[in-house]
């Protein structure tokens, strides 16, 4: 036995089973469906088109050459500190080889110091006998 059309206003007999409200309608409320599906697509295809017109006056090679001038700029800082860091440790390593030579030869001339001395003393002793 056909039902009636789901549609609360209308009394029609229903044509069948709706596929986006899943609800059993008449005739006209199928027509009435498809025009608005319709026009909401005929309003999407406009959109669709206006963001196509906007990609088409995206010049790509501007975008590119955008980043990789960021990208040159943020490659020449870090080099810039890396270089300084660079220039630092090497001081560093410098400063610690003059320190090292300079203790080394201190102790090199305390111990001829101290080796003089004990010959002195020997002496002093070999000459006292």
């Amino acid at each position: 036995m056909p039902t009636t059309c789901a549609i609360e206003t209308c009394q029609r007999k229903s044509a069948g089973l709706c596929d986006c409200c899943h609800k059993n309608v008449c005739s006209v409320y199928f027509n009435e469906h498809v025009n608005s599906i319709n026009s909401q697509v005929h309003i999407l295809v406009d959109e669709l088109n206006a963001d196509n017109d906007q990609l088409s006056k995206i010049n790509m090679n501007d975008i590119i050459g955008s980043c990789r001038q960021k990208l040159d700029k943020w490659r020449d800082e870090c080099n810039i500190i890396i270089d300084r860091f660079y220039e630092e440790k090497c001081q560093e390593a410098e400063q610690r080889c003059v320190d090292r030579f300079n203790k080394g030869k201190t102790e090199i001339e305390q111990m001829k110091s101290k080796a003089t001395e004990l010959i002195k003393e020997q002496e002093a002793i070999h000459e006292d006998q």
